[in-house]
């Protein structure tokens, strides 16, 4: 049961950055949707429940929205300036994939998504690049040390 409430909660604060809202009717909506997820998605053979989420890894997760929340703003800073005075050069950047595991990439799409100046676009499997489109690519070896950074730092720790 406290694995449902943990996904439950985690998906309430997916939905709850989705939506750029920290309402209690939207948290009420979030939590709602999240709890009916969590139990349908929930494993049906007895005995074969995948393990917890590590303590690690939820408490890893703190330190992941802090740093989503920052990009946000810094993205959002970015396209506004990019409106209103047409400055950067929009453009793909491949980022590469590294040590990655499919569910890092998927958290990296969600988490890279979040900031509305930088679009996941695709990830090539056999170059093992992540393509993402920003509204700024004139400096390509910034954003991939920034993402590598934030890799590093952070959402490795978060899903294995």
């Amino acid at each position: 049961m406290s694995r449902i409430v943990i996904q439950a909660l985690g998906l309430m604060g997916i939905y709850l950055l989705v939506m750029t809202s920290a309402k209690p009717a939207d948290a009420a909506a979030g939590l709602v949707l999240g709890l009916v997820l969590a139990v349908a998605l929930r494993p049906r053979l007895p005995g074969r429940y995948p393990a917890t989420p590590r303590l690690g890894a939820l408490l890893a997760f703190g330190p992941v929205l802090a740093q989503t929340v920052v990009e946000m703003a810094i993205g959002s800073w970015r396209t506004a300036r990019f409106c209103l005075r047409g400055t950067g050069q929009p453009g793909f950047v491949e980022i590469p994939r590294g040590e990655r595991s499919r569910h890092q990439v998927a958290l990296w799409g969600v988490l890279t998504g979040e900031a509305p100046d930088e679009v996941p676009v695709d990830v090539d499997e056999e170059r093992r690049v992540l393509i993402v489109h920003l509204v700024d690519a004139s400096d390509p070896d910034a954003v991939r040390e920034r993402h590598r950074r934030a890799y590093e730092r952070a959402q490795r720790k978060v899903v294995t």
